[in-house]
């Protein structure tokens, strides 16, 4: 008995170490340090795109993290008393993970961005200097775009006023997008990030669906195309994982999003509940839970492993809540509160709603298991309710919807390209 529960836990054990292993996509190759005045830069060049930088400020101290990156450098570039108030630099890399650390003299104030292939700080005495970001004549301005960018929605999308009456018919499956139709911004933000966004279900698995025949893969098709325009409209790259009413695996989702090698995976889905009355938004990320609800709601979607109405394998639970995930599980959680609070916000601010915020919840999803990158799931709204069903076949409910969450995701990715001081 022993003997055979240890046989078929192994295989599970071994695809959980092989999902933790990350080879380099990246190395840092050179750095410098520059004076301009009282401003203070470093830089690094790095010989590919880096995942995004993880920025953390202590006291006295700028911590930048770098995952799938190593260092290639010959040398820490020299300080003295003119590279104040820098006073120290060290890196390690542990694994393909790398950690820059630059310790600060007194009070000052810092903007960092991450270019393609550079990763540019400048420092300056607190107070000293108007705006980090202007131009030093030796450079260009670091170009750190505000939170969030106007929105211009697409000239077959109505503008949508303080309230509106809600659509009470199903609405019609929604037509392919022409690709070439959404415009790509070339106001990006640093960094370039792509999100890789996932209309669940597709083909001839149609997930849950209203008493009146609206269904899951439909409505999260038309809300992924609408979040897709929302984010290239605030200067984000966006991919769909499908554009058409195709079945694809889950495992295939997060495969194309580590490929792209995208900064974000948001997946989008409708939910359902016994209980008819249930309404509400909740968005979920990636660790194991103990909540009845939450794992009725995981079965149901991860049906799709193999195919529509598949048998769980129990034991999979979740392959360790995926190990790769848990040092990504803050950032995940805190995009996940990000995204329920300011789709709800917008939703009740623009269309004079009571939409009910479930919160950020841990759930073991399968289509989150695997990503390289932060990844949640939105359950955008219960199709059970009757009610909710049919605002959610509505097109500006879709669109309000959909902008909330690209707000919440621009604002996420901003978080490392920022100013601050310490």
């Amino acid at each position: 008995m022993t003997w055979r529960r240890q046989f078929r836990w192994t295989p599970l054990l071994l695809l959980a170490l092989l999902l933790c292993r990350s080879p380099a996509d990246a190395a840092i190759t050179s750095a410098s340090v520059d004076r301009e005045g009282s401003i203070t830069e470093l830089a690094f060049t790095l010989d590919t795109p880096a995942p995004r930088l993880q920025l953390t400020v202590h006291a006295g101290e700028l911590q930048i993290d770098l995952d799938r990156t190593v260092l290639h450098l010959p040398a820490l570039p020299k300080l003295s008393r003119d590279t104040a108030p820098i006073r120290m630099v060290r890196a390690t890399t542990t694994g393909t993970h790398t950690r820059i650390v630059v310790e600060v003299i007194g009070k000052s104030d810092y903007a960092i961005v991450q270019r393609r292939r550079e990763i540019v700080l400048r420092l300056a005495p607190a107070g000293t200097v108007a705006d980090l970001r202007a131009p030093m004549p030796s450079d260009h301005a670091l170009d750190i775009p505000p939170a969030t960018a106007p929105y211009h929605p697409p000239a077959n999308v109505a503008e949508i006023p303080h309230a509106v009456p809600i659509a009470i018919h199903p609405p019609a499956p929604p037509r392919p997008a022409a690709r070439e139709a959404i415009p790509l911004i070339a106001n990006s933000l640093p960094g370039n990030p792509l999100v890789m966004i996932d209309p669940g279900h597709g083909g001839y698995d149609p997930g849950t669906q209203s008493v009146s025949g609206i269904l899951e893969k439909d409505v999260a098709l038309s809300i992924a195309r609408r979040l897709a325009y929302a984010l290239r409209a605030r200067g984000v790259r966006a991919q769909l994982t499908r554009d058409s009413d195709d079945f694809i695996a889950l495992s295939e989702r997060t495969r194309r999003a580590n490929v792209a090698d995208a900064d974000l995976f948001v997946s989008i889905h409708l939910n359902s509940s016994p209980n008819p009355a249930t309404t509400g938004i909740e968005v979920y990320y990636l660790n194991n839970t103990t909540d009845r609800a939450t794992i009725r709601l995981a079965r149901m979607e991860n049906a799709g492993v193999t195919g529509a109405g598949a048998p769980i394998d129990g034991n999979l639970n979740y392959i360790l809540a995926d190990l790769r995930q848990n040092y990504k599980a803050n950032e995940a959680a805190a995009l996940a509160r990000s995204i329920d609070t300011q789709t709800v916000s917008d939703l009740n601010a623009r269309l004079g709603l009571e939409v009910n915020p479930l919160g950020a919840k841990m759930g073991p999803f399968y289509v989150l298991v695997g990503a390289h990158m932060p990844a949640v799931l939105v359950e955008c709204g219960f199709l059970s309710n009757a009610y909710e069903a049919q605002r959610l076949a509505s097109a500006n409910y879709e669109q309000v919807l959909a902008e909330g969450i690209a707000t919440a995701v621009t604002r996420h990715l901003n978080s490392a390209a920022a100013m601050g001081n310490l």
